[in-house]
C-alpha cells in the first residue's frame, strides 16, 4: 500500500529541472517552496495517522475515529486511512459505520488478500454478539407540508357533476424527531458446518414530537429471528410487531414475517433484497384493517475505494377497505454516496414511483392514480463530533405527485437538522 512520504524523485526532480536551466529562478523557487509545504503536510499526516494507529493499539478507537476522520476530510482517497477509520469504527462498536467503510474500501486500491479480510471483517460485524445501539436526533418539518394545485374538486352524484371545495389543514410547524435501535444478538449452534446462526433481537423506534399533539407521530417496532453467514452472504429471517400512534391514539397495529439478504463480492459489488408480509390492524376504524405484502430487490457498488452508487426496485400491495389506502405502489430508486474534502459525506437519491388504487371512489370523476417523481440529499459533516460523539447533518427532500385529478397533484418539501451517534 502507498504511504504518505513524499518520494525522492520528486525532490531530485525539481533540483534536476534547476540545473539543467528549464526553469526560471523565480518559478524555482516558488516550485521549490510548494514542494517543502507539501512535504510538511505529508509528515504532519503521517504523523496523524501513526498516533490515530498507536491510539488503537492503546484502546482508544474513539481517539483514532477522529484523526482517520481529519485525514480523511483533507483527502478522501486516502484507502489505508479509510481502511484504518473502517477498524477503528469496528473497535468502537459502530457496526454500521464499520460496515459503510468496509464495504466502500473495497474498490480501493488493495490487494486480494486484504480485500479477503475486509470481507471477513464485513461477515464478522454481521455475525457480531452482545448489545449495540444508534441514536440520531434532528428539527424537522411536520404537519401537511403538501402544497395542492387546487382544493377545488369534481365529484359525480348520480351522474350530476358537482364542485365541492377540500377543507385541508395547510398550518406548518417544526418538530423533534429521534430514531434509534437498540440490538442483541447471540450465536448459536444449529449443527451447519458452512453456516454461521445468530438469533437477533431489536427495538427500533421513530418518533416525532410537535408543538401541537396532533402532530405527533410515534412508531414503534421489535424484531426477532435468525440471521445465517456464509462466506460471502448475509440473510435473516424472523417476525416483527410493530404500532403507530398518531396524535397521541393508536392508528395502526402490525404483526410482520420479514426475509432479506445480501451478497458481496470482492471488487465492491452486492446484490440485496428483502420480502415483508404484514397483518395490518387498526383501532380506528375497520375499513384500515387487512394486510400488505412488500418486497425489494437492489444492486449496488463501491467506487474508487470513497463512495458508492446503486439502484433498487421496490414493491408494494396493500389491501384494505379504505379506498384512498387500498393500492399497489412500484418504485425505483437510484441512489449514491460520495465523501468530498472538508469532511463532507454527500447521499443523493432520485425515484420514480407510481400509486395505483384499486378500488377508487365512484364519485371521482377522473383516474387519482399518481406519479410521483423524487429527490433527496443528506449532507454529513463527518470529521465534526459535537458532544459524547456526535456529528451533525441535514437532509432536504423534494417530491412532486401528479394525477388526473388537479385537487390530488401536489409538491412537497421536507428539511431536517440533527445530529446522528458516530462512536
Amino acid at each position: 500500500m502507498k504511504t504518505f512520504r513524499v518520494t525522492r524523485a520528486l525532490m531530485v526532480s525539481a533540483c534536476i529541472l534547476v540545473l539543467t536551466g528549464t526553469m526560471t529562478t523565480h518559478q524555482a523557487a516558488a516550485d521549490s517552496a510548494q514542494t517543502v509545504s507539501q512535504t510538511a503536510d505529508q509528515f504532519e499526516i503521517e504523523a496523524v495517522f501513526l498516533s490515530g494507529l498507536a491510539d488503537m493499539q492503546n484502546s482508544r478507537p474513539e481517539a483514532a475515529i477522529e484523526k482517520f476522520s481529519a485525514i480523511l476530510a483533507a483527502n478522501p482517497n486516502l484507502t489505508r486511512v479509510r481502511l484504518e477509520l473502517a477498524r477503528a469504527y469496528f473497535m468502537a462498536r459502530q457496526w454500521n459505520r464499520a460496515r459503510n467503510e468496509f464495504f466502500t474500501v473495497l474498490s480501493g486500491d488493495l490487494p486480494d488478500s486484504v480485500r479477503i479480510r475486509v470481507l471477513a471483517f464485513i461477515r464478522e460485524i454481521d455475525a457480531r454478539r452482545g448489545f449495540d445501539w444508534d441514536l440520531s436526533l434532528r428539527f424537522t418539518t411536520v404537519s401537511n407540508p403538501r402544497k395542492y394545485e387546487t382544493d377545488q374538486i369534481t365529484l359525480n352524484f348520480a351522474g350530476l357533476n358537482l364542485p365541492f371545495t377540500l377543507n385541508r389543514d395547510t398550518s406548518s410547524e417544526i418538530g423533534v424527531r429521534a430514531t434509534g435501535a437498540a440490538n442483541f444478538r447471540q450465536p448459536v449452534n444449529l449443527g451447519f458446518s458452512d453456516l454461521q446462526t445468530v438469533a437477533y433481537a431489536s427495538f427500533n423506534f421513530d418518533v416525532t414530537e410537535a408543538r401541537t399533539s396532533r402532530y405527533d407521530d410515534y412508531i414503534f417496532v421489535g424484531r426477532f429471528g435468525l440471521r445465517t453467514l456464509s462466506e460471502n452472504t448475509t440473510s435473516s429471517f424472523g417476525p416483527a410487531i410493530g404500532t403507530r400512534l398518531i396524535g397521541g391514539q393508536t392508528y395502526e397495529n402490525r404483526i410482520s414475517l420479514e426475509a432479506a439478504f445480501e451478497r458481496r463480492n470482492l471488487l465492491g459489488g452486492s446484490i440485496f433484497g428483502a420480502l415483508t408480509g404484514s397483518r395490518l390492524h387498526s383501532p380506528r376504524s375497520s375499513t384500515l384493517d387487512g394486510h400488505s405484502f412488500e418486497g425489494e430487490f437492489g444492486v449496488r457498488r463501491s467506487v474508487g475505494g470513497r463512495g458508492l452508487v446503486g439502484v433498487s426496485a421496490f414493491y408494494q400491495d396493500k389491501s384494505v377497505e379504505d379506498a384512498l389506502e387500498n393500492y399497489t405502489r412500484k418504485r425505483l430508486t437510484v441512489f449514491g454516496q460520495f465523501d468530498a474534502r472538508g469532511g463532507f459525506t454527500f447521499q443523493p437519491s432520485v425515484y420514480l414511483e407510481n400509486k395505483s388504487f384499486k378500488t377508487p371512489s365512484p364519485l371521482l370523476t377522473g383516474n387519482p392514480n399518481e406519479t410521483s417523481w423524487g429527490s433527496r440529499l443528506r449532507i454529513e459533516k463527518n470529521d465534526l463530533f459535537i458532544g459524547n460523539g456526535f456529528s451533525p447533518f441535514d437532509l432536504i427532500e423534494y417530491i412532486q405527485t401528479d394525477s388526473d385529478i388537479p385537487a390530488y397533484n401536489f409538491t412537497e418539501t421536507n428539511f431536517e437538522l440533527g445530529l446522528e451517534r458516530r462512536f
